[in-house]
């Protein structure tokens, strides 16, 4: 069944012409194609045509019309966890450069969209800060430990007691941090604004041309669609959720068991007068999310660790009891019982087994690269990523040189084959 985001919904009433050519249809030939069309492929086509390659992208359906185009845009630094459970899990070291990492990308996203904006496209930014919420005083404590960490480190980051936090907050979650340099963004409007640039560069779109088969030959790839094939040099795959089905073309099956596509379902409502909180929150380790829009609409997501079993699917369809954990949350936690809901609908995020992205080389695949298993944190990662991809490919990688191997795939390779 599927659904259509907000994000989508609101980008089809002001995009003029598309950015695409339309399908791809017989045989075409160019340096480098991409697979996929959200925020990964968007702006590694923008980068690589900026660069003088001949790129084009394929896709089964249109411009960010999954995940990029569906999730809550929150611009966060950091990883999907707190700071102290990130030291933890993959060291000190390690995560002051993903932190780093996060930033980095970030700031790429602010320098993007003033471009867009100097053209007269809006993507929606403000720099608003974001609210971590604890849900219990355990998670709070972590909040307190990783204020301390963040700051050593140099990263800003403010703790918040429960007294400061919005006031339909309060009875219901302990405190938290605020990191102020963080932001909120109209994820479609992003990278359909990217689309359009790379397109302006020189890039071709092909969408609705779903990828059936990729045969690798002594020069690189022949993509082939329904009724189209593609020939190329180089092959970026940034398909997200659907790298495990993209892999498999190429022999790389070990991808199903380190990738695993995860629905997040998302709700949203008419404008309500009542201001309730200034900037993007999450909260309960980032399982709940919400933020009020400048016209005052409430977009709420989340809730799947009340129904596990249900969400570990690519069904786009949105509804069941995390829709009603959405609504339960909007009518008693935030006091809106006659709020109209507008809009219901999920997208598919791609949740790796370390929790950290894969970014680099495709190992055993000469010629291929691969960015995604953003585990719910895409908006942190996707630009960056793209950005050292295009820089490997053009001869530019010591551009980044400090995140080097940082995400790198092989290291999860031997795993998936054991």
């Amino acid at each position: 069944m599927g659904s259509v985001s907000y994000w989508q919904a609101e980008r089809d009433q002001v995009v003029g012409e598309p950015a695409s050519a339309g399908q791809l249809q017989g045989a075409a030939e160019t340096d480098i194609a991409i697979i996929g069309a959200g925020i990964t492929g968007t702006s590694a086509a923008l980068w690589l045509a900026r660069a003088g390659a001949q790129v084009a992208i394929v896709e089964a359906r249109a411009v960010a019309a999954g995940a990029s185009g569906r999730n809550g845009g929150f611009l966060l630094g950091g990883t999907s966890e707190t700071y102290v459970d990130s030291i933890e899990r993959y060291g000190h070291e390690r995560s002051k450069r993903i932190w780093a990492f996060s930033q980095a990308n970030n700031a790429l996203a602010v320098e993007i969209i003033a471009a867009l904006g100097a053209s007269g496209w809006s993507c929606g930014y403000q720099r608003t800060g974001s609210l971590r919420i604890a849900a219990s005083e355990e998670e709070f404590a972590e909040h307190h430990r990783s204020v301390a960490l963040l700051a050593a480190d140099g990263w800003h980051a403010e703790l918040v007691e429960r007294a400061q936090l919005p006031a339909c907050l309060q009875s219901h979650y302990q405190g938290g941090i605020y990191y102020p340099e963080d932001g909120e963004i109209q994820p479609a409007l992003l990278v359909t604004g990217l689309a359009r640039l790379a397109r302006d560069a020189g890039a071709v779109f092909y969408d609705h041309s779903p990828v059936s088969a990729i045969e690798r030959t002594a020069t690189g790839f022949i993509v082939q669609t329904p009724i189209g094939t593609l020939n190329a040099r180089t092959l970026i795959l940034a398909a997200n959720a659907w790298l495990p089905e993209v892999g498999k073309l190429l022999g790389a099956d070990w991808l199903a068991q380190h990738i695993e596509p995860t629905r997040g379902q998302m709700l949203a409502t008419a404008p309500v007068s009542e201001r309730l909180f200034e900037c993007p929150c999450y909260a309960n380790e980032g399982y709940e999310y919400f933020r009020q829009l400048a016209d005052g609409r409430l977009v709420i997501g989340g809730w799947r660790n009340t129904s596990f079993a249900t969400e570990y699917t690519s069904d786009e369809t949105a509804g069941g009891v995390v829709q009603d954990q959405l609504e339960r949350f909007l009518r008693e936690t935030l006091r809106q019982p006659q709020a109209q809901i507008e809009r219901r609908w999920a997208g598919i995020m791609a949740f790796s087994s370390d929790g950290l992205p894969l970014i680099g080389n495709l190992p055993g695949v000469p010629g291929c690269y691969i960015a995604g298993g953003y585990t719910g944190h895409g908006n942190a990662y996707a630009l960056l990523a793209a950005r050292m991809i295009a820089g490997d490919i053009t001869g530019r990688s010591q551009e980044y040189q400090e995140y080097a191997n940082l995400f790198a795939p092989e290291r999860l390779l031997a795993q998936g084959e054991a």
